[in-house]
Formats: C-alpha cells, sequence, structure tokens
C-alpha cells in the first residue's frame, strides 16, 4: 500500500478549510469545527495537512497538532499546548495561558485540538480557545465525534464564530472507495471487489484499509494481477 494521503473529498475539504482560516480577513473569527464517527480518517488528514503546512512555513510559524486528554484540565491542556509551542511551561494556569498567547502573538500559527470532545464538558477549557484565537489571530481547528455540533451548537457566543468553518466528515460513497483504492493500493480491484469492500465496511477509512492489504496479500501470495469479489469471498491466503 502506498504511504500516501489519498485526495478524498473530506481530504479536499479540510485543506479548503485550513487554507480559509489562515488567510481570512482581520476580525473574521478563527474557529473552525470538524466532526463525525470514528474511521473516517479525520485526524490522520489533520496531522498530514500539519506537517505539510509546517514544510511551507518557517519554523517559527509551525503548525500546532495537539490531543485532548481524558482528564484534561484548563491548566494541564495549557501546559501541553505551551510545550507544543516550544516554552517551558509555567506552573499557575494564568501564567500559562499569558506564554501561549505571547508566543502566539508574536508568531501566529494553525492550532488543531483533536479528540475536542474531551473538554466541551469543561467550559473553561472551550472558552480558553476562544479567547487565544480572539487575542492572537492564529486559528483553531476542533475536530470531534458525530454529536460534537450538536454540543457545541447550544452555546451561541462560540458556535457564531465558528459557523461559517465546519465540516462533516461523511463516510466514502461507491465511487469514493473506488477513488480511494486507486491512489494507495499497489494491485487492481475490479468493479466487484469494489462494490463489497463498500458494502463491507460502509465507506470508513479505517475499516478499507484492511481490505486493501488483505487485497494485496492475495495478489502476492497467488500471483494474481486482478483481485475479484470472488477472490475476497473465498478468503484466499
Amino acid at each position: 500500500m502506498k504511504k500516501i494521503l489519498a485526495k478524498t473529498i473530506n481530504v479536499e475539504n479540510s485543506f479548503y478549510m485550513a487554507r480559509s482560516l489562515q488567510s481570512r480577513d482581520s476580525g473574521v473569527p478563527g474557529l473552525g469545527l470538524v466532526y463525525g464517527p470514528p474511521g473516517l480518517g479525520k485526524t490522520r488528514t489533520f496531522i498530514s495537512l500539519t506537517d505539510m503546512i509546517a514544510k511551507e512555513v518557517g519554523s517559527h510559524r509551525r503548525p500546532v497538532f495537539i490531543r485532548a486528554l481524558a482528564n484534561d484540565t484548563p491548566r494541564s491542556f495549557l501546559k501541553n499546548l505551551v510545550i507544543e509551542l516550544g516554552v517551558e511551561p509555567g506552573y499557575y494556569a494564568q501564567d500559562l495561558y499569558s506564554q501561549a498567547e505571547t508566543v502566539l502573538k508574536e508568531y501566529p500559527r494553525l492550532i488543531v485540538v483533536d479528540e475536542i470532545d474531551r473538554l466541551i464538558s469543561n467550559w473553561k477549557a472551550i472558552e480558553t480557545l476562544r479567547d487565544l484565537t480572539d487575542q492572537t489571530g492564529s486559528p483553531i481547528i476542533m475536530i470531534g465525534m458525530g454529536d460534537c455540533e450538536r454540543k457545541l451548537a447550544r452555546f451561541a457566543h462560540l458556535y457564531y464564530r465558528m459557523k461559517a468553518h465546519i465540516l462533516h466528515f461523511k463516510p466514502l460513497t461507491i465511487e469514493g472507495v473506488r477513488n480511494f483504492v486507486d491512489q494507495i493500493c499497489e494491485v487492481d480491484l475490479d468493479d466487484s471487489a469494489i462494490s463489497i469492500i463498500h458494502e463491507i465496511t460502509g465507506g470508513r477509512i479505517g475499516e478499507i484499509i484492511p481490505e486493501i492489504l488483505r487485497s494485496e496479500r492475495i495478489s502476492r501470495t497467488n500471483d494474481i494481477t486482478t483481485i475479484s469479489l470472488n477472490h475476497l469471498e473465498r478468503k484466499v491466503a
């Protein structure tokens, strides 16, 4: 399997969102939200995106990808953010916020916060993100699960800041599966194989990838150039 980020519709929309937030006019809110069920490639997409942007900008403006932890408090989250920004963290939450604010005012950069669901119940942490983007101009993209938008929509003062940049990750259609497989699979799959892979995975990338690896293994073991439904159903090799 090729080690590339396939250009799916979700990936293309993610890159558009990031670019739009980075190039927005002064005064335009800088929050974005990406949400959807697990297995659709949200995390991998944004890790790849931040890596790509890092190659385009100087080290001082390197994007930050940070994952909220299950037991995060505003202080612990800020501490991890400050460390990611390359600064020796202080102790008190206010000191940590000031450190993050100082760095981001001098060198604004994209911040991606994965597993944002873990912070929604701790509203002070979410307010901290809002304050950081408002006061530093750094865009912040939050990544969460399927009901994340509904939970955040209850807080109107926050929701209006992100409503122009909300991306719902959806499972791949059968055409999307064909496009995805064609980009990363190192063996040919005919339409019958694509159809069954779409059916059994529901278009979830996290489940499609093992099917691609299995197809490649079948091809190598049995010297088959094109994999069909028959090969996958028989569970050859």
